[in-house]
C-alpha cells in the first residue's frame, strides 16, 4: 500500500497496542523457531548456522550488540557458494520472496534488511558485484514493509527527536542504497514519501514536514535536532564559531611531524579499518585518538604532543552528545584505489573538520555532490549530515589527514527541554 501517512487516532491506542503484543509472540516464538521445529539438537554451532548465515563467533559481523538471525539460512548459503548456479540462485530469492510476502514480525523484517542490504557484515556481500540486484532489490522492499510496521512507526510515540527513530533510519538508508545503485528518481519519490509522512498517536502528533523533517535530498541523518544552521560546507567566514578551524590550522606543524613519526617508526599497530563495510576495494585505517570522551590510550602514549593539544580544545561543550560520534578525533590514511561508496552521518549537529596533512595530490571529497581537495595545513570544515564520498582513485601515494568530529556550535541546553534522553545518554534532570 503507498506510504503516505502514518495516521494514528488515540482512539486507535488499543489496536495500536494490540498489534505490538501481537508482534512481540510472534517475534519470541519466531526467535524460538529453530528449537520449536525439533532442530536443536546436534552441536551449538551447527545449531547457529541454521539461523545464521553470518556470525560474531566467525567474525563476520561488525555490529556488536545484534546478532543477524534469519529464515532461508540453506537456501542462502547455497546461493552464495555457488554463485553461478541458476538453481541456487532461484532457490534463494523464491524463499526470500515468501518470507517477504508472509511475515509481519518486526524483528524479522528488520534483520532481513539488515542481510540483504549488507548493513551487519564487514564485507559486501549481496551488492559486492551489482548494486541493484535481486536481492539488494528484496531488501529494500524488506525496508519498506518494516517502515509501515506498527513498532516502527510506534517510534514516534515512544522516542523523541533527539533519539535515533526507525523510520528515518531506514528511509535514509534505502535512500542512500538507491543512490549508490545510480536509481536516482526512486531515491528521490522515497525522499518526497517521507517528507510528506504524517503521525497522529497517542503522545505526539507531526504534520508533513515534521515527522521527518529532512530538507534536501542530500541531506537525510536519521536523528535532526531542530533550529541548527544547515550547510555542506562552513566556509572559513564561519569559522569565528569553530575555534578548532584555527587551532588546528595554528598548530599543523606539531600534528604534521608527529603523525609522520608514527608512520614512519612503523607503528601502524595503532591503525586499524575504518567502516570496511563502505568500500569494496582498497585501504581505508584510521587511528582513534578521542572517542566517547576518552582520549585514547593510543593518543597518549603514540601521539603525545597532540594529545596535549586536544585536551585543550575537547570538549567543545559541556552538553548531553546525541550520538557516540558526536566529538571525535582520528587520523586517517586511505591508499591508493580506494573508493569509499556515499553515505552519510547519523545527527546534523555533527560537524567534521578534516586537516590535510600528505598524500592529498589526487584525493577527493565530494559533498552534497561537490568535489573539495585537500591542502596540507588547510582546514576543510563541513556537515557529515550531508551525503558525501571520498575517494583515492586519482592519488600518487597514501592519504593522510586528521579529522575532528565536532559539536555544531548553534547547539544549547535549550535543545534538551522536555526530553528525558538522546540517542547516546540520559540528559542530565537540571537540562530537561
Amino acid at each position: 500500500r503507498p506510504f503516505a501517512s502514518a495516521h494514528m487516532p488515540k482512539s486507535s491506542a488499543g489496536l495500536f497496542l494490540g498489534a505490538l503484543l501481537v508482534s512481540g509472540v510472534v517475534h519470541l516464538l519466531w526467535r524460538a523457531w529453530p528449537a520449536i521445529g525439533g532442530e536443536a539438537s546436534g552441536a551449538p554451532d551447527e545449531r547457529e548456522e541454521e539461523y545464521a548465515l553470518f556470525t560474531h563467533a566467525q567474525g563476520q559481523l561488525h555490529c556488536m550488540d545484534r546478532e543477524l538471525r534469519h529464515r532461508c539460512v540453506k537456501e542462502l548459503r547455497a546461493y552464495l557458494e555457488d554463485k553461478d548456479q541458476a538453481a541456487a540462485r532461484e532457490a534463494a530469492l523464491a524463499c526470500v520472496r515468501e518470507v517477504l510476502a508472509e511475515t509481519q514480525d518486526y524483528w524479522e523484517l528488520k534483520n532481513m534488511t539488515h542481510l540483504l542490504l549488507d548493513l551487519d557484515t564487514v564485507e559486501h556481500v549481496f551488492d559486492k558485484t551489482s548494486r541493484d540486484n535481486d536481492f539488494v532489490l528484496l531488501g529494500l522492499r524488506f525496508a519498506d514493509k518494516l517502515m509501515q510496521h506498527p513498532e516502527c512507526m510506534g517510534d514516534f510515540d515512544s522516542k523523541s527527536h533527539l533519539e535515533c527513530r526507525c523510520v528515518p533510519l531506514y528511509g535514509k538508508i534505502s535512500i542512500l542504497k538507491l543512490k549508490n545503485a545510480q536509481r536516482y528518481e526512486e531515491a528521490q519519490a522515497l525522499f518526497g514519501r517521507l517528507r510528506n509522512l504524517t503521525w497522529r498517536g497517542a503522545v505526539r502528533s507531526y504534520a508533513a514536514g515534521e515527522a521527518v523533517p529532512w530538507d534536501n535530498i542530500h541531506h537525510t541523518p536519521q536523528i535532526w535536532v531542530p533550529g541548527l544552521r544547515s550547510m555542506p560546507i562552513w566556509p572559513r567566514k564561519t569559522w569565528g564559531d569553530l575555534p578548532i578551524c584555527s587551532q588546528l590550522e595554528d598548530n599543523f606543524g606539531t600534528i604534521r611531524d608527529e603523525v609522520a613519526a608514527v608512520l614512519s617508526s612503523g607503528k601502524d599497530s595503532v591503525f586499524s579499518d575504518a567502516y570496511r563495510f563502505l568500500y569494496e576495494k582498497g585501504e581505508w585505517n584510521r587511528a582513534l585518538l578521542y572517542h566517547g570522551r576518552n582520549f585514547t590510550p593510543e593518543c597518549e602514549a603514540v601521539f603525545p604532543k597532540t594529545c596535549a593539544l586536544l585536551k585543550q580544545w575537547l570538549p567543545s561543550k559541556p552538553l548531553p552528545w546525541t550520538s557516540d560520534q558526536n566529538e571525535q578525533v582520528m587520523v586517517i590514511k586511505m591508499k591508493v584505489g580506494t573508493d569509499v561508496e556515499t553515505h552519510s552521518g547519523p545527527s546534523n549537529n555533527i560537524l567534521n573538520i578534516h586537516l590535510g596533512i600528505s598524500g592529498l595530490e589526487g584525493a577527493k571529497l565530494i559533498v552534497a555532490n561537490e568535489t573539495y581537495v585537500w591542502e596540507e595545513g588547510k582546514v576543510i570544515a563541513w556537515d557529515g549530515s550531508y551525503d558525501h564520498r571520498v575517494h583515492c582513485l586519482e592519488c600518487k601515494q597514501e592519504r593522510v589527514i586528521m579529522m575532528v568530529r565536532y559539536m555544531h556550535p548553534d547547539m544549547s541546553p535549550e535543545h534538551y527541554r522536555g526530553h528525558a534522553r538522546t540517542h547516546f545518554q540520559d540528559i542530565p534532570v537540571e537540562m530537561q
